[in-house]
């Protein structure tokens, strides 16, 4: 079992920021579940380190292959609309050797195929075209160009730009040239930060369809016959008669208006909580009015830091939607109370002996929070004092607190405690509404 002491410092910061950390699971955005144009669509699948099996429940996978029969069912109601190719592709990271590497690319390919096929089964095999990448290096060097906090970026790109010979691993096992070079760099740190970045997008498989419509020509247009003029109607003579003249009443005298009067009402609130950004954790806020008494508060927290070295580390990510009650005005002063539901994930280390992360799946819980709201002068800035206790469910992995350190088991805590901290400095958004004057008119 994990330590006492361990536990705490974990507890601590995991939930003293509100906060509940998520692992990088970015969909690569070239490849992201499906694109389509007029006549390209494509879908592409997630697969697990040495793994060749499509799992629905990693990353982004579930929402793939629900787009597939979308696609598919698109397909099949527009009698318009042929397939003219299909492209099968796999591609698998570059730390294998290229026997391993090669066999994951192909078998990655071969099993986008059959998920494909088991929704349209009468694909023909002449239309269709494989490409197994082995290592998308292009892919790789896309990577790179887009994230400039890489270390000696330039050096990784001029690397994965030039064509090396072939090399051998410390088993004598073939492997790609360019690998070696990168392992060189700062000895091996590169490496692993790029193992860390980007290789989780490179192991993956995708199809690429291409769909031509048949034409159909519009109907003419109908010319409409040109309308028939009217002859003009004959105007008989009228005799003229006295016209008698009207004698318009005296005018009444109004008195002008008073002047509207024009009242500043709060609509919503940014803020951030201070408390979290002197722990470096970036977040943001927004509080929306329903009424004097009621608003929304929806806060987002995010913290992708590595602390100085790759086995210090808060990566966090969370939402905390909270429904709020005032006694005051809602979002310029007074006592408030709150229910809050905070919902995050979480990749954590504090020491040297044990890494945390959430074993994709969110951590979750309800609370209730206390809070006072006080503006700043007659400005639309503001500070709100604001604390909460509540009820956490939370499951975690536990890694070895080495770089890319096995599994060692997974375990779940039920937490019972602080669920919200902070101190907000808010800026108001009002909306200016006019009150109505009634008219007076004079005797």
């Amino acid at each position: 079992m994990i330590r006492k002491r361990n536990i705490t410092l974990f507890l601590a910061l995991l939930l003293g920021a509100m906060t509940l950390p998520i692992s990088a699971s970015a969909q690569d955005e070239r490849l992201d579940a499906s694109w389509q144009d007029d006549n390209r669509h494509g879908v592409s699948v997630d697969f697990r380190v040495n793994s060749t099996v499509i799992d629905p429940k990693y990353r982004n996978n579930g929402t793939v292959l629900e787009r597939i029969d979308s696609l598919f069912n698109a397909i099949a109601a527009d009698t318009l609309v042929d397939i003219v190719s299909i492209e099968f592709c796999g591609s698998a990271s570059p730390e294998g050797n290229s026997v391993v590497n090669s066999r994951l690319s192909n078998a990655r390919m071969k099993a986008i195929e059959k998920m494909v096929k088991s929704h349209h089964d009468d694909i023909p095999q002449d239309i269709i075209v494989y490409n197994d990448h082995y290592i998308a290096w292009d892919h790789l060097i896309e990577l790179v160009e887009a994230d400039e906090t890489l270390p000696l970026r330039n050096e990784v790109l001029q690397i994965l730009r030039t064509s090396y010979p072939e090399a051998k691993d410390w088993h004598g096992v073939v492997i790609d040239g360019r690998i070696p070079e990168l392992r060189k760099l700062q000895g091996g740190y590169i490496w692993n930060l790029m193992n860390q970045r980007y290789f989780v997008q490179m192991r993956n498989a995708w199809f690429i369809m291409v769909t031509t419509r048949t034409v159909v020509p519009e109907p003419e247009p109908v010319v409409e016959p040109e309308p028939v003029a009217e002859p003009e109607p004959v105007v008989e003579a009228v005799e003229e008669t006295a016209v008698v003249e009207e004698v318009a009443p005296a005018p009444v005298e109004e008195v002008a208006p008073a002047p509207a009067q024009k009242k500043r009402v709060p609509v919503m609130s940014f803020k951030t909580n201070a408390l979290e950004v002197a722990a470096l954790i970036a977040n943001i806020g927004m509080e929306f009015r329903f009424s004097p008494r009621w608003s929304l508060d929806v806060i987002g927290h995010y913290s992708p830091y590595d602390y100085f070295q790759f086995d210090r580390k808060s990566r966090v990510f969370a939402i905390q939607p909270e429904l709020r009650f005032w006694w005051g005005e809602s979002l310029v002063k007074g006592h408030f109370i709150g229910l809050h539901v905070p919902v995050g994930g979480f990749n954590i280390q504090l020491n040297d002996n044990y890494r945390y992360q959430d074993p994709n799946r969110a951590a979750w819980g309800v609370g209730l929070s206390y809070g006072y709201a006080l503006p700043f002068g007659k400005s639309n800035w503001g500070v709100e004092f604001t604390i909460g206790a509540g009820y956490m469910n939370i499951v975690y992995d536990v890694y070895e607190g080495v770089l890319n350190g096995k599994l060692l088991r997974t375990e779940s805590k039920n937490y019972f405690g602080i669920t919200r901290l902070g101190i907000d400095i808010s800026c108001r958004i009002n909306k200016t509404k006019k009150d109505k004057k009634t008219k007076t008119i004079g005797e």
